[in-house]
């Protein structure tokens, strides 16, 4: 009878810690689930969801050595197992390739952004990146406007193409800020406030004439601690901004993953990575594999207008973002 009753405590034991596992691992690997992935320390957590995942299949695997001789270690190493795998593919679905770009058509956009870090990364290079894959819109935060403005004169000279440059500074004051390069092609445009109350800068431009893309080039807030609430308004408002104008384009340094709740895309509004294999590679930090780093850096468009047929993400020495590029082809 005594041995009997330990058995059953034993077993209610590790149906309980299986049941307690398999919760932690859900929430942790899943918190949007729950209405936690803008919420601490959650948030922190969401932008590394695949290697997230590969530590929870480590510890599935240590579980299931153990059940080997103990028995009730296999339904947790099930439970985690589970969990593992759905926090991969909810993530790995949208692309770990680095990407390509198909030949460009008349009437296709190209568009790169790319994180300069304080105004550190290699000129020479992002104009490069610029000049080689012939992009119309460039959004480079953490620039100064010296700094884009030395960019747009190298792409001229190695291309023939000038590129008009805008630029606002964070906050409203100070040298650095984000800058938008807009391609001479496209028309004449003219820089609008639209974030100007923004800590971090968002820069908006629009045709004057009316007729072109309505483009952002945008750096929000980072979800640090002191930060976390301008975080949380900025991200859906440059969302929301993207599906409120249409035909237009927006790409940068966003601070979130599509995994966080800021960046449900509303309305038509469609991101180039997730539409053509890149979506889940990442952007940041460069110090990391890209299959483990975080997708912050993102081109957005309105899908209503523009479809994503390419997307490339590269390194550029002296950042610690990858850059972006993506090209978008208007719909028919």
């Amino acid at each position: 009878m005594h041995r009997a009753s330990a058995s059953r405590s034993r077993r209610t034991a590790g149906a309980l810690a299986t049941a307690a596992l398999g919760a932690a691992a859900v929430v942790v690997a899943a918190p949007g689930w729950f209405g936690l992935a803008g919420q601490p320390p959650f948030v922190w957590a969401v932008p590394f969801r695949v290697p997230l995942g590969l530590g929870l299949a480590t510890v599935a695997g240590a579980a299931g050595l153990v059940g080997l001789r103990r028995r009730g270690a296999l339904p947790a190493a099930a439970a985690v197992a589970a969990v593992a795998v759905a926090s991969l593919t909810a993530t790995a679905h949208r692309g770990l390739s680095a990407g390509e770009l198909p030949p460009a058509r008349d009437g296709d956009l190209t568009v790169v952004a790319s994180n300069v870090l304080h105004a550190r990364a290699d000129r020479g290079a992002v104009a490069s990146l610029v000049a080689d894959t012939g992009a119309q819109v460039v959004s480079l935060p953490e620039a100064t406007r010296a700094y884009a403005e030395d960019v747009a004169a190298r792409v001229e000279a190695a291309s023939g193409r000038r590129l008009q440059v805008f630029f606002a500074a964070d906050g409203g004051e100070g040298r650095e800020g984000t800058a938008l390069l807009v391609a001479a092609e496209l028309g004449e445009y003219r820089q609008t406030d639209d974030f100007a109350s923004s800590p971090t800068a968002v820069t908006t431009a629009v045709p004057v004439d009316g007729d072109g893309p309505p483009l952002a080039a945008v750096h929000t807030s980072a979800p640090v601690p002191e930060l976390l609430g301008e975080w949380s308004r900025e991200v859906p408002a440059v969302a929301q901004w993207c599906a409120g104008h249409p035909g237009a384009l927006v790409a940068g340094d966003f601070n979130a993953t599509l995994d966080h709740p800021g960046l449900g895309l509303p309305g038509g509004c469609v991101d180039a990575g997730a539409s053509t294999g890149t979506g889940a590679r990442g952007t940041w930090p460069v110090d990391v594999p890209a299959l483990l780093g975080a997708t912050i850096d993102h081109a957005l468009a309105d899908g209503s207008a523009w479809s994503a047929v390419g997307t490339v993400v590269r390194e550029v020495p002296g950042t610690d973002h990858r850059a972006l590029v993506a090209r978008w082809r208007p719909v028919p």
